[in-house]
């Protein structure tokens, strides 16, 4: 007999964070999988398993910020409408192609059946980060390396920093200057093109499919 499929069970209705997290590790597990589309191939009327990891990062990028103000978090629930909307298309599309086949259900990345509980742990903050200067306004930043992440988020701030706001799962430099966020960063990610006497700040998180950690302690360099 076929498992009862409630993929939405237990679904991160409220978190966006979690929402992304959800959706980034789906596509990883449909990815090459042999069962379901591959990237690049129309699934359900138009939902794509890049366009979906593009969703799942612009997400997790608005929903760092959305404490900055109405206009921030206005941009951050358009992406999560837009996300949830993909996530109900895939959804909809694993259930018809997996004929209710457990395996290929939880191969997929979604709940199986009711009783399915999820054993994935949010990852420990990181320590802070490592700044290199690379010299010609090159800086490369190390994140230390977390067990249980599946990626990092990075937030580099450039500008001189006076402030810095942490609440929860949300930063924002009240300041000003100009925020880069890398939703989905590895243990190093190099960035380019920036004038040197400029000081840049970095905070890190890690992150699966459970969560995010908190963020990192922020540490600033002078880019040469």
């Amino acid at each position: 007999m076929a498992s009862a499929f409630f993929p939405l069970k237990k679904w991160p209705k409220k978190d966006g964070q979690k929402k992304a997290g959800f959706a980034t590790n789906t596509v990883s597990k449909m990815t090459d999988n042999s069962s379901f589309a591959s990237p690049g191939t129309t699934i359900n009327g138009g939902v794509v398993l890049t366009v979906m990891t593009d969703a799942a990062n612009d997400l997790s990028a608005k929903y760092l910020l959305k404490d900055d103000g109405t206009e921030a978090m206005g941009r951050y629930q358009t992406a999560n409408t837009l996300l949830e909307g993909l996530l109900l298309k895939q959804c909809a599309y694993v259930n018809i192609t997996s004929a209710g086949d457990p395996d290929k259900i939880k191969s997929s990345g979604f709940n199986c059946s009711a009783g399915v509980k999820s054993k994935a742990v949010i990852p420990a903050t990181p320590g802070p980060a490592h700044i290199a200067i690379d010299g010609g306004g090159s800086i490369t930043i190390g994140t230390p390396k977390v067990t249980g992440a599946d990626s990092y988020c990075s937030v580099i701030f450039i500008g001189a920093v006076t402030s810095v706001v942490i609440v929860g799962k949300h930063i924002s430099f009240p300041n000003g200057g100009v925020t880069i966020v890398i939703p989905t960063a590895g243990l190093f990610e190099t960035i380019t093109g920036l004038t040197p006497g400029t000081e840049v700040s970095v905070t890190t998180l890690a992150q699966n499919a459970a969560g995010k950690s908190g963020f990192s302690t922020v540490v600033s360099k002078f880019v040469s």
